[in-house]
């Protein structure tokens, strides 16, 4: 009994050759998906670190913030003057003299001619309200005097006040760090009753002694301590 068998299918050479083509290509695309990496999606930038460094930091922090309005300079030492000393301006009434060097004198709570505005007109002013001028320094070396004058950018009339308590001219100079210092000699009296002066002058802040280099900024009235 005879199978019926389908009869086989003899490939033209034309299926032939397009067939090993089509073979060929796709070995190709296949060689090229392992030859080619895939890409890498680039890292995003870094990012500046933005924070302080550590000597910003300490600039940042050494510096502290006084009140808006009008107050005292006053050192924090009483040394020979139990009503304490305070930034003044020489002379009184008439006899003022706000083209001299200023001095320490006892304090004179809410005395217009010692009340003094910290960073105001701007940043680093050191100002007196009631004659629209400014603390300025006459020299950039150890034993330069303070005046009053006209507010303005200049370095001499720039002043920072620091969490020691110092009061620090902003440039620094040749001689180092100047701040602003009490005179060592005793009290000078003065016209006033039972008021005491002293001289008032730059030094270099790592040579003074600290009882004369000291102060308490922005209150109208005086600091004791007392509670």
């Amino acid at each position: 009994m005879s199978e019926n068998r389908k009869p086989r299918r003899i490939l033209s050479p034309s299926q032939a050759c397009h067939g090993l083509l089509l073979c060929l290509a796709t070995l190709f695309l296949v060689a090229c998906q392992v030859a080619i990496p895939p890409l890498e999606t680039p890292a995003p930038p870094a990012v500046a670190d933005e924070s302080p460094t550590p000597i910003e930091a300490e600039s940042e922090s050494s510096e502290v913030s006084v009140p808006a309005s009008p107050g005292l300079i006053q050192l924090l030492d009483p040394l020979d003057e139990p009503e304490y000393y305070c930034v003044d301006v020489p002379g009184f009434g008439r006899s003022l003299n706000l083209q001299g060097a200023l001095t320490a004198h006892t304090c004179k709570p809410r005395a217009d001619d010692e009340m003094f505005n910290f960073n105001f007109p701007s940043a680093g002013h050191i100002s007196m309200p009631a004659y629209d001028l400014c603390v300025e320094a006459s020299g950039e070396e150890s034993g330069s005097t303070l005046q009053l004058a006209g507010c303005s950018d200049a370095n001499l009339q720039q002043f920072r006040y620091h969490e020691n308590g110092q009061i620090r001219l902003e440039q620094i100079t040749a001689d180092g760090e100047l701040c602003l210092t009490v005179g060592p000699e005793p009290g000078e009296p003065t016209r006033g009753p039972s008021h005491l002066r002293r001289t008032l002058t730059l030094e270099n802040c790592s040579q003074v002694d600290e009882s004369r280099a000291l102060w308490t900024v922005g209150s109208p009235n005086v600091a004791t301590g007392e509670p």
